[in-house]
């Protein structure tokens, strides 16, 4: 029997969408009423800045930066403390099904599969890590660094009169242990498990807000727009409100990945990628089959061949991402 090959048309949708994150300011006391708390808009800030890029000319050192000198920002007011942001994510079901895929053969394995994969202790450690994640408020990114205190509060549609609240700092950026019997953290973690194993009309929506006291007047770190040609930094904003990308919410989340070879090298996750790509430093440490890049195993795991557990959750991790997966043209 010939070998079941990757197809040339191959999709599947994500499983946990990401709603934009809104960024509002107000005081640490007070944040039962966090409702009441005010967008932080973003301003345009103006400075005569210093030349400082590598490869300027002698003569031009001494002179004010003229490309920088325009640039948004964003900070608390002067009477606020603490930053609120606040997102949604969607955990839908259907896991295992390609939303295109051109292989019958290729579908009906990868979905059979997954569904024993579901029956394993394997969903049960992606779905505990993805709630880690929104414990520890990895999704702050910048906004995490240095806060005095961290809290995160988050709903679930299924259950909505019980309110998790975390302190993110009782929990690592850096592995998924510290915490780890946090009785709040096993039951958001068995939400999340049970949505990614229903079906096609299984959904559940979690609403987090986090608060991450900063301090008066300081600095917010909304995400920054793709500005091609520009040199000026542009801040992303919704209806005139600072705001944090959805995609980059999503990227924390799914930061999940120990599973990657040179793991005790660097000491601490990566984002699940096809290629464990992590473009901040320009570095993918999935590159190749010898490295367990998302195509090589995907494909064994469809022709039955025997993979790691730790294989098997990098490619349902991958599945939970969505994307386009196609076997490219020759």
């Amino acid at each position: 029997m010939s070998r079941i090959e990757l197809p040339s048309m191959l999709a599947f949708d994500r499983k946990l969408e990401t709603s934009d994150a809104l960024m509002f300011s107000g005081i640490w006391e007070d944040a039962q009423n966090c409702e009441k708390w005010k967008k932080i808009p973003i301003t345009k800030r103006y400075n005569r800045s210093t030349q400082s890029a590598h490869g300027i000319d002698e003569d031009n050192k001494s002179q004010p930066n003229p490309v920088s000198s325009g640039n948004d920002d964003a900070n608390l007011p002067l009477d606020h403390d603490t930053l609120r942001v606040s997102f949604s994510v969607r955990i839908v079901g259907n896991l295992g099904v390609p939303f295109g895929c051109n292989s019958p053969e290729f579908t009906s394995a990868i979905q059979d599969q997954t569904e024993q994969f579901k029956n394993g202790d394997g969903i049960k450690t992606l779905a505990y890590r993805y709630a880690y994640n929104l414990a520890n408020g990895r999704f702050l990114w910048r906004n995490r660094v240095g806060a005095e205190k961290i809290m995160i509060r988050i709903t679930a549609s299924n259950d909505p009169d019980k309110e998790f609240q975390f302190n993110a700092y009782d929990f690592s950026l850096a592995d998924f242990e510290k915490g780890q019997e946090d009785p709040d953290l096993q039951y958001l973690a068995s939400i999340v498990e049970e949505y990614l194993k229903g079906d096609g009309e299984s959904h559940v929506l979690l609403k987090v807000d986090a608060f991450a006291k900063l301090g008066f007047q300081q600095h917010v770190f909304p995400s920054q727009k793709m500005n091609m040609g520009e040199k000026e930094k542009v801040l992303f904003q919704l209806d005139e409100c600072a705001a944090i990308h959805n995609v980059k919410i999503g990227n924390a989340i799914r930061t999940i990945d120990t599973w990657y070879p040179r793991y005790q090298e660097q000491g601490h996750p990566i984002a699940i990628e096809p290629f464990g790509a992590v473009t901040q430093i320009g570095e993918a440490f999935r590159r190749n089959k010898k490295e367990g890049d998302l195509y090589t195993l995907m494909v064994s795991w469809a022709n039955l061949d025997e993979l790691r557990l730790e294989d098997q959750m990098f490619i349902v991790g991958n599945l939970i991402r969505g994307g386009v997966f196609s076997r490219a043209s020759k």
